[in-house]
């Protein structure tokens, strides 16, 4: 009996600590690797999904944001005042966004709306105002109203 008591007075709860919290901490880090890894977050990413419009090239060639810029350059020619623009994005589900550009045109307000999805990159016009939008902007079409 004194046998065993001497044993158990040898031992030591160190290694069990070490152990149990290596296992703790190993699974404290595989759970966030794997978290970090299954999925992109979609979340509060309008800054980019306002930068994916603003560099949409609905022709190929200029972005919409040059675009943008030529139209209100070429209604100032003509003795009109297009300008104040306003860029907006909402997210509506997972990597889909809605971007939003309001601008004024002579003494109208208008609105045009993108859909984007930033998984993989594809603008959507959502209207006749974004739809022709490059139209005006390249023919130096000014609404005058």
């Amino acid at each position: 009996m004194a046998a065993t008591e001497a044993a158990k007075s040898k031992e030591r709860s160190w290694p069990a600590i070490i152990g149990w919290g290596g296992l703790a901490l190993f699974s404290v880090l595989f759970v966030w690797l794997i978290s970090t890894q299954l999925g992109e977050s979609w979340a509060r990413r309008e800054d980019e999904s306002i930068k994916t419009v603003k560099d949409f090239r609905p022709d190929g060639a200029e972005t919409l944001y040059d675009l943008t810029r030529a139209y209100s350059l070429k209604a100032k020619e003509q003795g009109g005042y297009v300008g104040e623009f306003t860029w907006d994005a909402k997210q509506k589900e997972g990597p889909d966004y809605e971007v939003t550009l309001l601008w004024k045109d002579g003494e109208t307000h208008r609105v045009a709306i993108w859909r984007v999805n930033l998984k993989d990159k594809e603008v959507r016009p959502q209207g006749d105002e974004a739809a022709s939008l490059p139209r005006w902007a390249k023919s130096g079409e000014f609404k005058r109203q």
